[in-house]
């Protein structure tokens, strides 16, 4: 749901990503106060102009909010050089501040976490505990490329995760993307996790 508010948008600066169907367009302020939002087609209310306008153009596969950008996944990276500009016109006339991002967890939680537990927890608190360390190292990192990941589903040492953003379909984000999450969680939780993407 969207906060109305007079308080208008500009893009102050486009980006290219790693993910060469998606472009990053920085904001003069934040679309969400805290955690990350994700539009796909049919996932937005009809009240909702900037998602309205931006799916009516027909090419948009993905549309990814944080902190102060918005990342855009087009259907092919060939289309940028005909609709970056009305797509940057779309945000600027149509965006309002979001008050709800999508749930994420919190990383306090692993100020008390012991890791030695991590392999006999249930698959659901696994993903509690994966959740708040992603959000601690590897989202804000994602970020900076304008993406982000949700992890769809733990079944003991195997998580299941899917990109979001400019992350997703990238080139790098089924390789070293890929292996650095996994070295992450394997040093910080277990060694035995192995990851996955999940389409």
């Amino acid at each position: 749901m969207q906060e109305n508010t007079a308080t208008s948008f500009t893009v102050s600066e486009v980006e290219l990503t790693p993910n060469p169907r998606a472009v990053k367009f920085i904001l003069n302020q934040p679309v969400l106060d805290s955690g990350s939002k994700t539009i796909e087609e049919g996932g937005y209310l009809e009240a909702d102009n900037f998602a309205t306008h931006m799916f009516a153009l027909g090419i948009v596969d993905l549309v990814y909010l944080r902190d102060n950008f918005i990342s855009i996944t087009l259907q092919s990276p060939d289309l940028w050089v005909v609709f970056k500009d009305k797509i940057t016109n779309i945000i600027e006339a149509d965006l309002t501040k979001y008050e709800a991002a999508d749930e994420e967890a919190s990383s306090s939680i692993l100020d008390d976490f012991d890791k030695e537990t991590y392999p006999q927890l249930s698959d659901d608190e696994k993903i509690i505990i994966v959740e708040a360390v992603l959000d601690s190292a590897i989202r804000p990192a994602l970020a900076n490329d304008g993406g982000g990941l949700e992890v769809i589903e733990i079944d003991g040492p195997i998580v299941r995760i899917r990109y979001q953003g400019a992350c997703g379909g990238c080139p790098s984000s089924t390789g070293g993307t890929l292996r650095a999450i996994e070295n992450h969680l394997k040093s910080y939780l277990d060694p035995e996790i192995k990851v996955h993407t999940y389409s």
